[in-house]
């Protein structure tokens, strides 16, 4: 992955998700690119990297319909593919902030351990 600023592509991302044109799925939206991005960074290789994203879009506290997007892309996708590396940070985020742990709250098991999606739904409290 190319290296850019986490901040910089949380904007884009929330920018993208709020605009009517990017749903033609063409490819050719001026910020397809921080879309994609997050769907590419779902593997264990690129974690952290998705950990430090999805924080950034969080703590931007942008509307329901881009946290249900990131909830159901791009958190659920990094708990099902690297849940074992990342559920100790995700109890803590949760429990320190409010807006994370609503967030969790959009996430489905999907393809999640049992063991790490017990702890996903303690965490988070609420499920929407």
């Amino acid at each position: 992955m190319s290296s850019i600023d986490v901040g910089e592509w949380a904007d884009a991302y929330i920018e993208a998700q709020l605009d009517p044109d990017l749903l033609k799925g063409d490819g050719d939206h001026p910020l397809w690119w921080a879309v994609e991005r997050s769907m590419f960074c779902t593997r264990e290789a690129h974690g952290e990297e998705l950990w430090l994203f999805v924080l950034a879009v969080t703590s931007k506290a942008p509307c329901d319909k881009v946290l249900g997007v990131l909830a159901a892309g791009p958190l659920e996708d990094l708990i099902a593919y690297a849940g074992h590396d990342y559920i100790d940070r995700i109890e803590t985020e949760a429990r320190r902030s409010p807006a994370f742990r609503h967030v969790l709250g959009g996430v489905w098991q999907s393809s999640t351990p049992d063991d790490i999606w017990r702890r996903v739904e303690a965490a988070r409290i609420v499920s929407w």
